[in-house]
């Protein structure tokens, strides 16, 4: 038994590495951070990041020039006019910062990552976070 849990549990994570490579991923934004971060699971060093949106809602984070690929699921949780921006929203807590937006051109809607426990403790603890943004390019054709 302990033997096909096992090779479900392989499956299910081939299945999802196949999922989530950069071939089968539609180009959002590209944007070089200049601070490290915290975004889905993963602490992420400065760099350059490439972002996409697979075929089944998640959105990637590939850091370009190294072999790290994040997974998020953000919510569509506003609306907005200026769709020709493309760029990603961070907070602030002191010197740790945390992935909360992404704005693509030609998309009307902002893409909203959940809070992690981290930047929920920071909260709790009476901190209030600054805003960061990093303007990036837009890999996207406006209007797609």
């Amino acid at each position: 038994m302990k033997n096909y849990a096992l090779i479900a549990l392989v499956a299910c994570v081939a299945f999802v590495t196949v999922a989530a490579t950069p071939s089968h991923a539609q180009a959002l934004i590209k944007a070089n951070v200049p601070f490290s971060f915290s975004a889905g699971q993963g602490l992420l060093p400065a760099g350059e990041y490439s972002i996409a949106k697979t075929g089944i809602g998640q959105v990637l984070l590939l850091s370009a020039g190294q072999r790290r690929v994040e997974l998020m699921m953000p919510m569509t949780t506003e609306w907005r006019d200026d769709i020709n921006t493309a760029k990603l929203v961070f907070h602030r807590y002191g010197d740790e910062y945390f992935l909360a937006e992404i704005w693509t051109n030609g998309d009307d809607s902002v893409r909203t990552l959940r809070v992690t426990p981290r930047e929920r403790q920071l909260a709790k603890a009476g901190a209030s976070p600054e805003v960061a943004v990093v303007y990036g390019a837009s890999l996207t054709p406006a209007g797609n």
